[in-house]
């Protein structure tokens, strides 16, 4: 099972271990990718555009995705598969953003947590799914972000594509699933 641990009490560093455990080889690989890139959502119509604020480092899936990664400003953010997530049927009216660019977005958008998620909670945008490597499994999965302070946070989109945040120091592991809500239980 894949996991991500962090460790943030020990009074020198914010230390965070991850691990992914996958049916097939996902063919990493680690980029480097500078501030000023401009990207599009890979939604189709009303796709979300930004130009990246934040440079980062970050591992790939397959070349398509950024499954885990930290940015100039030392912002974390790693994939997990969920296979409870639901991202609902698109809506043109809400900007997309392909699940494969997700965390890159959180990487280039934001400097800490609590900057993402005032950003999602404020500013409506829909996950779409894509298909991954040559299992023909459609991506499902949720993303923990942490910062030098020692915040943390989990974004799912569970429920027909409603996003549900869980922000808190405390919170110190995610697994895959069930959703963070069983984890906390």
């Amino acid at each position: 099972m894949c996991s991500v641990i962090k460790w943030s009490d020990n009074g020198t560093a914010i230390v965070v271990a991850s691990n992914m455990d996958w049916l097939e080889n996902m063919r990493s690989n680690l980029w480097l990718f500078p501030r000023g890139i401009n990207r599009e959502g890979l939604a189709g119509k009303n796709s979300l555009t930004w130009a990246s604020k934040y440079g980062s480092v970050i591992t790939s899936a397959y070349d398509l995705a950024s499954t885990d990664g930290m940015n100039e400003k030392s912002l974390a953010c790693h994939m997990l598969w969920l296979a409870e997530s639901g991202y609902g049927r698109r809506n043109e009216k809400i900007p997309g953003l392909s699940v494969s660019l997700w965390l890159q977005f959180v990487l280039d958008n934001f400097a800490n947590v609590d900057e993402a998620v005032t950003y999602v909670e404020n500013h409506p945008f829909q996950i779409l799914p894509c298909i991954v490597g040559t299992t023909g499994k459609v991506s499902e999965v949720h993303m923990m972000i942490e910062d030098v302070s020692g915040d943390a946070a989990i974004f799912e989109y569970t429920d027909g594509g409603k996003s549900k945040v869980y922000h808190n120091k405390g919170y110190n592991i995610m697994t895959n699933s069930p959703p963070f809500n069983k984890q906390l239980e």
